[in-house]
């Protein structure tokens, strides 16, 4: 069991890095709209500004489920949070925003295609609130300025998180308007390009993995003259 954990965690650490690889790929064909400056995640958040039942709540879309947590592998950590702070940040000009809540609320709602048992207490959780504090709609989030909210909806179209920024004030009129509009307030960040992409990286990945093996070949061939040299003087 603890082997084949290990492996799946290699398995999406492997992924990540294949994000970096693929989203300089998407950046040199143009293919990255949604972001507001050249950057190196894909795909981007979805931001949107809203006035519900009037007052300000700003929603925050992140394509997939939040990756699982894994405390002790720094460099997967590192990975997913570059990811949400550049999907967050990169797809919205927030310096045009002249508003910031005093006391709010931050609603993860965490949709799942399927009823397969899973914990809405990701600690990922708190990447997604460290990336909106840096946007300056919350200031500093202590425990009294900002309060923290789950929620999980089943959604068939597929696994994806929506965030929600709302006042404290405004929290119980807004979570009885989510719970009746959830389905059509979710932004679904859609992969464009995926398959172009993905076929240019096998390509490399075949490529890289055809001239290794032609380095080992020269490389045991040298390591067997040499040592029929040394063996005939």
């Amino acid at each position: 069991m603890e082997s084949e954990r290990n492996m799946l965690f290699e398995q999406l650490k492997s992924l990540e890095e294949m994000k970096v690889y693929l989203m300089s790929q998407i950046n040199r064909i143009g293919g990255n709209d949604a972001a507001i400056k050249m950057t190196s995640v894909y795909p981007m958040a979805k931001v949107k500004p809203m006035i519900i039942n009037g007052y300000p709540v700003f929603q925050f879309s992140y394509e997939g489920a939040l990756p699982l947590y894994k405390e002790s592998d720094r460099d997967y950590l590192a990975m997913i949070r570059h990811y949400y702070f550049r999907a967050t940040h990169d797809s919205y000009d927030f310096s045009k925003v002249d508003y910031q809540f005093d006391k709010s609320v931050i609603i993860i709602a965490q949709h799942f295609e399927n009823k397969i048992i899973r914990d809405l207490d990701n600690r990922n959780r708190k990447l997604i609130q460290d990336a909106i504090r840096h946007t300056g709609l919350i200031g500093d989030d202590s425990w009294w300025r900002v309060w923290n909210f789950d929620i999980g909806f089943l959604d068939p179209r597929g696994n994806h998180v929506q965030v929600f920024v709302v006042s404290q004030d405004s929290f119980g009129d807004f979570m009885t308007y989510l719970k009746e509009k959830y389905f059509h307030l979710a932004k679904i960040p859609k992969a464009t390009l995926k398959e172009e992409i993905f076929e240019e990286y096998r390509a490399r990945v075949k490529r890289e993995k055809k001239e290794k093996v032609s380095k080992e070949k020269e490389r045991l061939k040298s390591l067997s003259n040499t040592k029929s040299e040394k063996f005939w003087g």
